[in-house]
């Protein structure tokens, strides 16, 4: 519990400046998420063995890379579709082919399990920038003088407080009243009121965030359609709890507690995304069949 205490005294502080400076500077959230793929890349690697095959290594972070690249290479007039579908089938092509190379130490079940988590873990982290330019477009800024990447970063900020808090909440919860195992094979620690308590601390918190915001203190140039929110909001806590159990499951396969140690009591980097990871997607595609925001303003 401590270390989770200083960790979090630090990561806390650290993730505000990254938003802060995120709604202005581009280049700090597109830097930053491209630091976190690639760790949760290596981190994958690290989890399957492939240091017995480093061959494995340079076609993964440069497969990462091209992916988070993409949104970047659309604005410049390359379709993300003809950037993405070709790298990922050459990846594949690729892949195969250090396995005919190395057909006698690598196994088809670890190559297999390599391609499919680099790929998982590339494309929610490319959503992510997806959801900050798209919602960046979408509006102009607050003023005149404003931050042109303010309501970008909310919605970014708002995956990772769904998935946070519901993570946090369900935590808390389940040490004071927990009694009912979720998974007792999967996540000893999970219970079924902590569950519970994360979802109803999770959907209070962004509802009544987004109501400050745009109901008290009027800082938004848009209109929070409520009810498509909590519809939102509540599949997204769902999601983040099937994420965070689908990657328990993977770290039951493998035998290990966490999958790095980048932060002392909570793990590595995708111990601390992997909810996030399920989160952004569904976020993404839900928000184009359920609008959240009624533009107010030119």
């Amino acid at each position: 519990m401590k270390e989770r205490l200083l960790t979090a005294a630090v990561g806390i502080p650290l993730a505000l400046a990254i938003v802060i400076a995120s709604a202005w500077f581009p280049w700090v959230m597109y830097t930053v998420l491209l630091l976190l793929c690639m760790i949760g890349i290596y981190e994958v690697l690290k989890t399957v063995g492939a240091d017995r095959n480093k061959i494995l290594y340079p076609p993964c972070f440069l497969y990462g890379i091209i992916v988070m690249l993409s949104p970047l290479l659309d604005c410049w007039g390359w379709d993300l579709e003809a950037v993405i579908l070709p790298a990922s089938l050459v990846f594949l092509f690729v892949m195969f082919a250090i396995l005919l190379r190395k057909h006698q130490t690598l196994r088809i079940e670890t190559l297999c399990t390599v391609m499919i988590l680099t790929m998982f873990v590339s494309f929610p982290f490319m959503v992510m920038e997806l959801i900050y330019m798209t919602f960046s477009d979408l509006v102009p800024p607050v003023s005149d003088d404003g931050a042109r990447y303010f309501c970008g970063v909310a919605m970014v900020s708002y995956c990772l407080i769904v998935s946070w808090v519901a993570d946090g909440g369900a935590y808390f919860v389940g040490r004071a009243l927990g009694k009912h195992k979720m998974a007792p094979v999967l996540s000893p620690k999970k219970t079924v009121e902590g569950a519970v308590g994360g979802f109803v601390i999770s959907l209070i918190l962004s509802l009544g965030t987004a109501y400050v915001y745009a109901d008290v203190l009027h800082c938004l140039p848009w209109r929070v359609n409520f009810l498509y929110l909590a519809i939102i909001s509540a599949i997204c806590i769902l999601m983040s709890m099937f994420g965070d159990i689908s990657f328990s499951a993977v770290k039951r396969q493998y035998g290990i507690k966490d999958f790095g140690n980048l932060m002392p009591g909570h793990g590595g980097v995708l111990d601390r995304f992997d909810s996030v990871l399920f989160v952004c997607p569904t976020f993404y595609l839900l928000q184009f069949i359920l609008p959240i925001l009624i533009i107010t303003q030119p």
